[in-house]
C-alpha cells in the first residue's frame, strides 16, 4: 500500500465511528458526565442568547451573567444556531475525530516517516472518548503541535497559521489553552536557544493568544477583577490535599481531568522494548529511542507536576492565592494522550526500523499485542459499544440521550402548564428531582438549579437555604455543595439526585426541603422524577395525579407546585 492509501483507509475507519448515531438518532447513548449535564446546555444557551446584546441569561440559576455558562469550544455555539442540538453534538464529535486522526496522522508521519504506523496510531487517538462537547481541546493538539513545526520549518505557512488560530476559537482557555500557551512557548524558547528563526513562531503564539483574549474577554475581566460582576462563588471553593504518590501514579498510569488514554499496557512494552534493545549497537545515540526516553520523561513531568499541584504543599499555596488558587494547573494532563500516542507510534517506528534479530521479532510481536489490547479497551469505553448494544437490542438499559433529556415527556409538562394557567415558561421558575436540571433547561424552562463553575457566590447562599434541611441528612452532600458547589441542584440524602430516576423504582417518602425560600426565589413548580409521599408536609400540591410519561420513557413526571 502507498502513502496515501494507508490515509484513506484509516479515515474510513474513523468515521464509521457515526453509523450508530446516523442508525439510533437520539435514542444513541452519549456520555452523560461534564457533557449533557452542563457544557452541553451551555452551547444550548449561548446559541439561543447570541444576539440578545444582554450579558444575561434569564433562565439559568434565576437569571445570571453568561460567564456562568461558558462554552469550551466558542466557534461551535455557531452549530447550535440550527436548534438541532443533537445533530450539532455528533457533528462536534465528527470534527473532533476527524481532526485528531488528521492531526496524529501528520504528526506521528513527519517524525517516524512511517505512514502505516501513522494511520494506526491516529485511529487509536480519533478513537478515545474525549467528550465532543471540549470541541478542539483534546483532538486538536496533535495538528496544533505538527502546525508549530511546519511554521518553524517555514512551511504551509498559511494554512499552519489559519489552524493556530481556529484552534483558539474553538477550544477552551480556562480548561487547555493557558497550558497549550506554555507548551508552544516553551518550544519556541527551546527554537531560539537552539539558533532558529522564530519570528512566524512567535507570530502564530501571539495570534492564539488574541484570539482567545478577544473569546474569553468577560471571564478575564471577571478574574482580573475589571469588571462589575458578582462574587464568583469559587471564591468559596475548600480545596481537599491529595496523596501526592498515588496522584503521581495515577496520574502517570492512568492520566485523568477527562484525559484518560487507555495507555498503560502501551507504556509497559514501551518500556519493556527501551529495556530490551538499550546498550544494542548505540542504540541509545539513536534519535527516535532518545525521543521514546523524552516523551515518557515529558508524561512523568506532568503527572508530578499534578501530584505537587493537588498535593499538601500545593493546596496550601493555593488556598492563599484567592480566586487564583482555583486555576487547575493539572489541566496539564490534557496534553498527555498526545504525547502518548506519539511515543507509541516512534517506538513502532523503531522497532521496524531496526534490523531483523530475534530482538526484533519479539518487539514486534509486543507491539501487535499492545495494538490490540489497547483498542480493545479503548472500544470498551467508547460509546460504540453501548450503541451497537442498543441497535441489536432497543430494550438496553443504558441511557440514551433522549432519557436522559426526557424528550417527549418535559414537552408535555410544558404545554399542560401552559394550557392550565396561560402562563408562558419566562413568567414561573422551576426545581427539578430526581432529574437532572439540565433536562428543564434543554426545554426552555426557567430554572432556579443547574451545573455551573462559575456562578454568584450569593446565589450559592441562597439556594442553599432551599436545601439546607436535605444537606443536614448527609455529610457527603453537604461538603460536596459547601466545599465545592458547581451543582446547583436539590440533593437528597434518599437518591443522588443526579442521574434521572427509572419509573416504578422510587418513592420520595420523607423530602425535606424550604419551599418558603423556594417561592420568594419565584419558584412555582417542582417537577419530580418520583412521587412525594410527603408532599403535603412540605407544602407542595400535586397538580395532577397522573404522571406525565410515554410509552417508551425512561422516567415519568410528577408535577407539584407550591401553596
Amino acid at each position: 500500500m502507498n502513502h496515501k492509501s494507508y490515509f484513506y483507509l484509516g479515515l474510513v475507519i474513523v468515521l464509521l465511528m457515526v453509523v450508530p448515531y446516523l442508525v439510533l438518532g437520539t435514542d444513541a447513548v452519549v456520555k452523560i458526565h461534564d457533557q449533557l449535564d452542563g457544557e452541553f446546555i451551555a452551547y444550548i444557551f449561548n446559541a439561543r442568547y447570541l444576539f440578545s446584546g444582554k450579558d444575561i441569561l434569564p433562565p439559568f440559576l434565576g437569571g445570571v451573567p453568561k460567564t456562568a455558562l461558558i462554552p469550551p469550544a466558542p466557534l461551535s455555539v455557531l452549530l447550535f444556531l440550527g436548534n438541532n442540538y443533537f445533530a450539532a453534538l455528533i457533528i462536534m464529535q465528527m470534527i473532533g475525530s476527524v481532526t485528531g486522526y488528521v492531526g496524529m496522522y501528520l504528526l506521528s508521519g513527519s517524525i517516524t516517516d512511517n505512514r502505516m504506523v501513522a494511520a494506526a496510531t491516529g485511529v487509536l487517538f480519533a478513537y478515545l472518548s474525549f467528550n465532543p462537547v471540549y470541541g478542539l481541546s483534546h483532538f486538536g493538539i496533535p495538528l496544533l503541535f505538527w502546525c508549530f513545526l511546519k511554521i518553524k520549518d517555514g512551511q504551509y505557512m498559511k494554512g499552519s497559521f489559519l489552524y493556530t488560530i481556529l484552534y483558539a476559537l474553538n477550544s477552551s482557555l480556562a480548561l487547555v489553552g493557558f497550558i497549550i500557551l506554555a507548551f508552544i512557548f516553551i518550544g519556541i524558547v527551546y527554537t531560539w536557544k537552539k539558533g532558529g528563526n522564530i519570528k512566524a513562531m512567535l507570530a502564530a503564539w501571539f495570534g492564539m493568544m488574541l484570539a482567545y483574549f478577544l473569546t474569553n474577554l468577560s471571564l478575564i475581566s471577571q478574574i482580573l477583577g475589571f469588571s462589575l460582576q458578582p462574587i464568583s462563588h469559587k471564591s468559596d471553593y475548600i480545596l481537599r490535599a491529595e496523596p501526592f504518590f498515588p496522584t503521581l501514579f495515577l496520574s502517570f498510569i492512568n492520566g485523568r481531568d477527562h484525559s484518560i488514554s487507555y495507555h498503560g499496557f502501551l507504556l509497559i512494552v514501551v518500556v519493556i522494548i527501551l529495556i530490551i534493545h538499550y546498550s544494542r549497537e548505540n542504540l541509545h545515540q539513536h534519535k527516535l529511542y532518545r525521543l521514546m526516553l523524552l516523551l515518557i520523561s515529558i508524561n512523568f513531568a506532568l503527572a508530578l507536576i499534578t501530584a505537587l499541584y493537588n498535593g499538601p504543599p500545593g493546596v496550601f499555596v493555593r488556598t492563599r492565592m484567592e480566586i487564583f488558587g482555583t486555576i487547575q494547573l493539572t489541566r496539564v494532563m490534557w496534553v498527555a494522550p498526545t504525547i502518548w500516542y506519539l511515543l507509541f507510534a516512534v517506538t513502532a517506528a523503531f522497532v521496524l526500523s531496526s534490523k531483523m534479530t530475534p530482538t526484533k521479532i519479539v518487539s514486534s510481536f509486543l507491539i501487535l499485542i499492545a495494538t490490540i489490547f489497547t483498542s480493545f479497551n479503548i472500544l470498551m469505553a467508547n460509546n460504540i459499544k453501548p450503541n451497537f448494544q442498543k441497535i441489536l437490542n432497543p430494550a438496553y438499559a443504558q441511557l440514551s440521550f433522549s432519557d436522559y433529556y426526557a424528550l417527549g415527556v418535559l414537552d408535555q409538562v410544558e404545554e399542560y402548564i401552559r394550557e392550565q394557567t396561560n402562563l408562558s415558561q419566562k413568567d414561573y421558575r422551576v426545581l427539578s428531582l430526581g432529574i437532572n436540571p439540565a433536562a428543564a433547561l434543554y426545554h426552555g424552562f426557567y430554572s432556579l438549579d443547574g451545573y455551573s463553575n462559575n456562578y454568584p457566590l450569593e446565589y450559592k447562599f441562597a439556594f442553599r437555604s432551599i436545601i439546607a434541611p436535605e444537606l443536614a441528612k448527609n455529610e457527603i452532600n453537604q461538603i460536596n455543595f459547601d466545599y465545592w458547589g458547581n451543582r446547583c441542584y436539590i440533593f437528597s440524602a434518599e437518591n443522588d439526585g443526579i442521574w434521572p430516576i427509572r419509573k416504578d423504582t422510587f418513592v420520595y417518602r420523607d423530602l425535606a426541603i424550604n419551599t418558603d425560600i423556594f417561592k420568594e426565589m419565584g419558584g412555582k413548580f417542582l417537577i419530580s422524577a418520583a412521587y412525594i409521599e410527603n408532599a403535603s408536609d412540605i407544602n407542595l400540591r400535586l397538580v395532577r395525579n397522573e404522571p406525565f410519561e410515554t410509552p417508551n420513557s425512561y422516567s415519568r413526571i410528577y408535577l407539584y407546585e407550591v401553596n
